[in-house]
């Protein structure tokens, strides 16, 4: 580390407030210090940015306003940003001193990690990432050397200082340098620039891969190779580079790296709660990431690189935001990819850099092994030229087959079939992580294919989830019992149900009026959604004929009115036009209409019989009489019934006779 005279920053205070005491790290664009807030009296870290950038005022306005959108982050795993300023021309940050090492540190001492323990890094990481998402920050740079797991365990997400708030411009738009480090990298970052939490998905689904199989997916010889190989190939499953990793895994990894943005997780929250389903599947518990083997405090920023002293590793790591990266970092190829480069930097071991200006140069300080003539020289350039174009052809011709062909497969057509043979076609078809949901269908059997999404016959990138859509089998529903409800309460029932309800009136012998006589189809029969079912609701008996019974005996009467269905009742009447007995009036009247099992009453004639009595000789006194009983006389004058006495009558007294009947007398 250097000291504070090599360092005219060291000792000196920022604003009045921070006090500079050591430098941590030294990048191309940025220099990071330990200091001291004095008027908070705490430990913090300050990123000084270069002189070239802090006198550019549009940086200096962008660093500002993203500064101050990711100060707004306040997540446990995520290290803080307190501050931004300028001072005497240095944009500084001012951000969360942690105290420990990176994961990087991590698997240089342990290599692979159980799958248990590599959940328990990574899911504090998509924690802190998932908050940043909801504050529509990208972070664009999540790497090994980026996340810190301070001395007390806790696992911390750095370098969210410069992150860009997704609705600014891109810097890659503005710089024409792309961001992050390329072994991290997702394909839309190296190839197009732009990018959003989906690519963050990407890096954090790397990272993954590193921490169960201990070594990036991909190597090469330079950052460009590696690159080429984010963008043209596929991040393999763990388990082929370590067997013991379970299945579950290699899914979620695969689909997380997958070249498609749209395949991936939408953002770091569902990234979580895929691991989190995977971990309980698997049981796997949380357990504590192991001390370094190497004890005692280790300063920690926000982080971007390494740093080595004395050609040890791991002695002190200090974090440089994701802006200083502009060259191969710490021999990893953690580079920034921009338009062609002027020469390429590379980092030795012991932390110097070396610089090849042109190809066959030797490094700088070192002599020529030995002299080249001019057509060596020349019989080298060609041969250099030769195979570069033969590769450049080459690499066109498998671009060219891997952009209009290659990269795409076409969804099979698996309808009708079982689940697990669809999944099976589809894997070998080459595509990823199958997707499966279930719906009702009338015409496909219970767990069989529906259909897919998106539909057979499409033509889809390689390695792009496709969604089955299984059948359930036919939905129904049952029709509950309302039999003898009111209609109100059985429309209440029925109502819970995705039925349509039609209300009909019928008439009923047994159901009250507005009482449920049933349903149609019948309580227990299984309808379709959206099926008319028919309550059917009594508005009492039949509205029926009445017999016409007049004129008949009373005992025909009342069978015939019976046998209609009605009661009778029956009402006496003296009447002398017709027989005792007989039936004189009814109501309701004969051939009007009644309800079924009503009353009708019929009128029954009664006689009116009169005795005939025994009368006086006095004929006078015998009409008299008579005729008080109602009774009509008739007098026969007998040999001039000049005596005027009564000597016969008939009917003879004691006969009865109606009312109105006629008794004759002889008088002589």
């Amino acid at each position: 580390m250097q000291t504070a005279i090599e360092d005219p920053l060291v000792g000196g205070v920022l604003e009045g407030r921070y006090l500079l005491t050591a430098r941590i790290a030294r990048g191309g664009m940025s220099t990071v210090y330990r200091a001291v807030d004095t008027r908070l009296d705490r430990q913090v870290a300050v990123k000084v940015m270069s002189a070239g950038l802090s006198n550019d005022p549009a940086f200096g306005d962008r660093f500002a306003r993203e500064a101050r959108t990711a100060a707004r982050l306040s997540h446990v795993n995520a290290v803080s940003v307190f501050d931004q300023g300028s001072d005497a021309g240095h944009v500084f940050l001012v951000m969360e001193l942690v105290e420990g090492r990176t994961v990087r540190d991590l698997l240089r001492e342990n290599g692979p990690l159980p799958p248990a323990l590599a959940l328990s890094v990574i899911e504090p990481v998509l924690s802190a990432l998932a908050s940043a998402h909801r504050a529509g920050l990208v972070h664009r740079d999540i790497k090994p050397e980026n996340i810190l797991i301070s001395n007390d365990g806790v696992v911390k997400v750095a370098d969210f200082g410069l992150a860009r708030a997704v609705e600014f411009d891109d810097v890659a738009a503005r710089t024409g340098v792309m961001m992050g480090t390329v072994a991290y990298c997702p394909p839309e970052q190296i190839s197009r620039g732009p990018c959003d939490q989906r690519s963050d998905v990407y890096s954090a689904g790397v990272v993954l891969f590193e921490l169960l199989t201990g070594h990036a997916p991909f190597a090469g010889d330079s950052p460009m190779a590696i690159a080429y190989q984010h963008v043209h190939g596929r991040v393999p499953a763990p388990s082929s580079r370590v067997a013991t990793v379970p299945p579950e895994l290699d899914a979620i990894v695969v689909r997380s790296t997958s070249g498609d943005p749209a395949s991936r997780p939408a953002d770091a929250s569902e990234f979580l709660s895929e691991l989190r389903q995977i971990r309980s599947t698997l049981g796997l518990p949380v357990v504590p990431i192991p001390p370094p083997r190497r004890r005692g405090p280790v300063p920690r920023v926000g982080s971007d690189s390494t740093a080595r002293m004395n050609g040890k590793t791991g002695d002190m790591a200090a974090a440089l935001l994701s802006t200083d990266r502009v060259g191969v970092d710490a021999g990893r190829h953690d580079t920034a990819v921009g338009g062609p480069p002027h020469g390429s930097a590379t980092a030795e071991g012991n932390g110097r850099r070396a610089f090849a200006g042109r190809p066959g140069a030797p490094p700088p300080g070192r002599p020529p092994t030995r002299t080249r003539t001019a057509r060596q020289r020349r019989r080298r350039s060609t041969i250099i030229i030769t195979l570069v174009i033969l590769l450049l052809g080459l690499l066109a011709g498998v671009g060219a087959w891997w952009m209009v062909s290659g990269r795409y497969s076409t969804v099979p057509n698996v309808s009708g079939e079982s689940r697990s043979v669809a999944q099976l076609a589809l894997r070998r078809a080459g595509f990823g992580q199958t997707g499966v949901t279930s719906e009702y269908s009338e015409n496909v059997a219970k767990d069989s294919v529906i259909r897919t999404v998106p539909p057979s016959g499409s033509e889809l990138t390689r390695n792009r989830s496709v969604t089955l859509v299984v059948s359930s089998g036919k939905e129904r529903f049952t029709i509950p019992d309302v039999h003898d409800q009111s209609q109100p309460d059985a429309q209440t029932a029925l109502a819970k149900f995705p039925f349509q309800i039609s209300v009909v009136q019928q008439t009923s012998d047994s159901v009250p009026n507005g009482n449920v006589i049933g349903t149609d189809p019948s309580a227990g029969s299984q309808v379709k959604r959206g099926q008319t079912v028919r309550l059917l609701v009594s508005n009492g008996p039949a509205i029926i004929e009445v017999p016409d019974v007049t004129g008949q005996s009373q005992g025909d009467a009342t069978q015939t009115l019976t046998n209609a269905s009605f009661k009778v009742a029956v009402r006496q009447e003296i009447s002398d036009d017709v027989d005792p007995g007989t039936v004189i009036d009814q109501q309701p009247a004969g051939n009007d209409h009644a309800a079924k099992f009503s009353t009708v009453t019929i009128t029954v004639a009664q006689g009116s019989l009169i005795t005939i009595p025994s009368v006086s000789g006095d004929v006078g006194a015998a009409k008299t009489e008579l005729q008080s009983l109602g009774l009509k006389v008739k007098v026969h004058k007998r040999f001039g019934g000049l005596l005027g006495q009564l000597v016969d009558m008939s009917p003879s007294p004691g006969t009865q006779v109606h009312r109105g009947d006629t008794v004759n007398l002889d008088v002589i």
